[in-house]
């Protein structure tokens, strides 16, 4: 026997048996666009065979280098983040994508979408926070040293509290 098949068979020897190693499946509707000013509401279906243990937001003016993360809470059926509204005049789109953990640790994550920012009447859907008690406590997570002490400029800090990495 090769020495890499010895090696899958003490792996699978090893593997709990009914145990699963599938990734969490997210299902995002993206929206395309947002308005300036207003925080904006993500939500996606996050489901898995075990149990999902971390469903984040990672998002980003666009062209900016590092991503910020917003934690997603799980709401009836489905789970949601709301992200600091972007500033007018300060960036022309938010890049975002979603990722879910299981209790496996294994991850997964959807694409990368572009919100562009435009003004409500072109926008016809834009997804805003309309609930005000959380759009007045976002925790927004830095992923890199590189990311100083505050938030981006290019969102409003106004209810939001940044965790710089350290």
């Amino acid at each position: 026997m090769g020495r890499g098949l010895a090696a899958a068979g003490l792996v699978a020897a090893l593997a709990p048996s009914g145990l699963s190693q599938e990734s969490p499946d997210v299902q995002h509707q993206a929206a395309y666009c947002t308005v300036p000013d207003r925080p904006i509401r993500l939500c996606a279906v996050i489901t898995d065979d075990g149990e999902v243990v971390k469903a984040r937001a990672h998002f980003r003016a666009e062209g900016r280098e590092h991503f910020s993360i917003v934690e997603m809470e799980l709401l009836e059926d489905q789970y949601c983040a709301t992200l600091p509204a972007p500033r007018a005049g300060r960036t022309k789109a938010v890049e975002y994508y979603i990722q879910a953990i299981d209790d496996d640790y294994l991850p997964q994550r959807t694409v990368p979408f572009l919100l562009e920012l435009q003004e409500p009447e072109v926008c016809g859907f834009p997804p805003v926070e309309y609930d005000s008690a959380r759009a007045a406590s976002i925790t927004v997570l830095a992923t890199h040293r590189r990311q100083g002490d505050e938030l981006d400029d290019r969102f409003v800090s106004t209810g939001v509290r940044f965790v710089p990495k350290r």
